[in-house]
């Protein structure tokens, strides 16, 4: 199928007229980083596809003319943690149902009896199925981890955003991987369950969140 998203060289078209992956790469990480740690101006009436996409168009609207717009096309990408797989995301048809379906299961839950850590096990596996949908041609990730920001604020396990930021891009030493990225983390758990899904990884990215917050409230209680 033809990708109208692309410039004939592969690269996504954007409103910055940028024609190298290198460079679009970088200017969509400068800007959607000052947007993601500012995504508490969204305004969040429910938490749904709309807020999604709401999410996508606060982040990316200053870079791609679709931005806050579902895919319309079949997307494929080889994965560094699992090598010639790629995961098996929605069909574009289908983006609208199966976001209701794993926002409804997610807006299922009392996560106020529980702990820390069961929230984030169970929320790193519900996020991670929400993130296999990619309902958006690019900046799924980001859009799923501003999403998970504003959820957890409203649900009363609040995260420290910075953690998110820092984890977004892979480490390496010597052309080797020294600490895998967010989004490596989201393949790993939203795998099918014959496949044996590692939550664990993500999980551990939302218990930081969780107790950095934590630490930082009560840092900022102690010097008021």
């Amino acid at each position: 199928m033809n990708d109208p998203y692309v410039y004939e060289n592969g690269v996504l078209k954007n409103k910055l007229g940028i024609k190298s992956y290198e460079e679009l790469n970088r200017a969509e990480a400068d800007i959607g980083f000052i947007k993601l740690v500012n995504v508490d101006s969204v305004d969040v009436d429910y938490f749904d596809e709309n807020l999604l996409k709401r999410i996508h168009k606060h982040i990316f609207g200053e870079i791609f003319d679709w931005a806050g717009e579902f895919r319309t096309v079949p997307i494929i990408k080889e994965e560094l943690v699992l090598p010639r797989y790629t995961i098996p995301y929605s069909q574009y048809n289908k983006i609208e149902k199966d976001l209701k379906e794993k926002l409804r299961h997610l807006n299922s839950y009392a996560w106020q009896n529980m702990d820390t850590y069961r929230i984030s096990i169970i929320f790193a596996r519900e996020m991670a199925l929400l993130w296999k949908v990619h309902p958006f041609r690019d900046g799924n990730t980001r859009t799923m981890l501003a999403f998970s920001y504003l959820y957890a604020k409203e649900h009363g396990f609040p995260f420290d955003m910075k953690t998110f930021t820092e984890g977004l891009n892979r480490k390496y030493s010597d052309g080797k991987v020294t600490k895998y990225s967010i989004r490596d983390k989201f393949v790993l758990a939203c795998l099918d369950e014959k496949d044996y899904p590692e939550v664990e990884h993500l999980a551990k990215v939302f218990e930081n969140a969780i107790n950095k917050h934590q630490e930082n409230h009560k840092e900022s209680g102690i010097k008021k």
